[in-house]
């Protein structure tokens, strides 16, 4: 169907310049005032409007991001319309025109032409998998084929906001090490690299402290190596780098770090929560067991568990149980057996899985707690040791000048 670009003045009184997709102008045209629009020109699309040449505003459009409190709000929005009876292809054109991200724009555009040209939501959406994972089109695709896709889209509003919130409280687990850490590290640098050689002229030719001596070669060491150092950290990062990328040496990595104290119950209780969640957000969606965990383990980033729940799937397919699966798996905990063979039996499996990821959360939350509490104090009394050993060498240097 042909594509055809327009300029009109809408409801608002607003000029807007976009695109639809009709059999020719006239319909165009008549779809457009149908809208309430007063067109001002409309004509049939050009090879940039339907994807061909790329204009500066159209690369600049691609190299944004869509963020993820922006899908967040465009479900939340859709599914209040899709409740209040206004059907998707006009649901489509009032949230395309809201959305003020030039990305997401473009992109819900795509989707209303889709819509319009009779692709079935689920599929439109699909198009664009950095934006709407197949978790979210599997769910969508549940609820059309079950008639509550308004339900579907709470639920995916839901899911998502808890997704968004769990990867948050990992990320600000983590913010106040780094912090000091690094700035705990710059002021070292800064001192022993800077400050200290200013002291070594005045210092020569004096018998010095150890620790005051031992600062003067480190900081020697710093400058005249300081090309060598940079290329060896630059080649460390490069190779941890790689590793992660590989995905022989990456399995390993996701294996064996949830057994790092303190910090690896962390990345454990984070990746069961999420499985519960997803998981039952897919099963409450309508989408078999089957589907769900193969839908599942396409959103873990834990090579390991990704594996786990791809041999759970199989030995379902072959017969089994899901909680004979679990059976035996020393990364799921004992609760998320005995949950879900609770809701095997009473037929009940989504919200056995909801009350799963909600104690696992509160558990996560307790080990974040307590992650915090002890890694946060021990970087304290390090980086203090270090920061007043460099000091007292300072100190002593100075002391050396009056006695020696």
């Amino acid at each position: 169907m042909p594509i055809y670009k327009y300029t009109a003045i809408d409801q608002n009184g607003s000029k807007i310049r976009d695109t639809t997709s009709a059999p020719d102008e006239a319909a165009a045209a008549n779809r457009l005032k149908s809208r309430g629009y007063t067109v001002l020109d409309i004509s049939e699309g050009t090879g940039a409007d339907m994807g061909g040449e790329k204009t500066p505003g159209d690369i600049l459009t691609a190299l944004s991001r869509v963020r993820t409190k922006d899908t967040i709000l465009f479900f939340r929005m859709f599914s209040s319309l899709i409740e209040s009876n206004v059907t998707i292809s006009e649901a489509m054109e009032i949230l395309h025109e809201q959305t003020e991200n030039r990305k997401f724009k473009s992109i819900l555009r795509d989707v209303k032409l889709k819509i319009e040209n009779g692709i079935p939501l689920s599929d439109a959406l699909a198009a664009h998998p950095t934006v709407f994972p197949e978790t979210v089109t599997n769910m969508i695709r549940a609820g059309e084929l079950g008639g509550i896709l308004d339900t579907v889209l709470v639920r995916i509003s839901d899911y998502l906001e808890s997704k968004a919130a769990l990867k948050g409280k990992m990320i600000l687990s983590m913010i106040y090490p780094s912090v000091v850490v690094v700035v705990a590290t710059g002021v070292i640098i800064f001192l022993v690299a800077f400050v200290i050689p200013k002291f070594s002229s005045l210092l020569g030719g004096r018998k010095l402290p150890p620790n005051t001596q031992f600062l003067l070669d480190v900081a020697d060491f710093l400058t005249t190596s300081a090309i060598a150092i940079i290329i060896t950290v630059a080649g460390f990062i490069a190779a941890v780098i790689t590793l992660m990328v590989i995905p022989e040496t990456r399995f390993y990595i996701d294996r064996y770090k949830i057994h790092i104290p303190v910090m690896g119950p962390v990345f454990r209780y984070g990746v069961i929560v999420q499985f519960a969640k997803t998981f039952s957000a897919l099963l409450e969606s309508g989408i078999t067991l089957v589907e769900a965990l193969e839908a599942v383990s396409g959103t873990i980033s834990n090579l390991a568990v990704k594996k786990l729940i791809a041999e759970m799937n199989q030995r379902v397919l072959s017969g089994d149980t899901l909680s004979s699966a679990l059976t035996g798996e020393r990364f799921f905990t004992p609760m998320v057996g005995a949950m879900v063979k609770i809701g095997e039996h009473s037929g009940l499996l989504d919200k056995a899985m909801v009350t799963v990821g909600e104690l696992h959360e509160k558990i996560l939350e307790d080990k974040i707690a307590r992650m915090s509490a002890m890694i946060e104090p021990a970087l304290i009394v390090v980086l203090g040791g270090l920061v007043g050993y460099v000091a007292w060498g300072l100190i002593a240097g100075m002391l050396a000048m009056y006695t020696g």
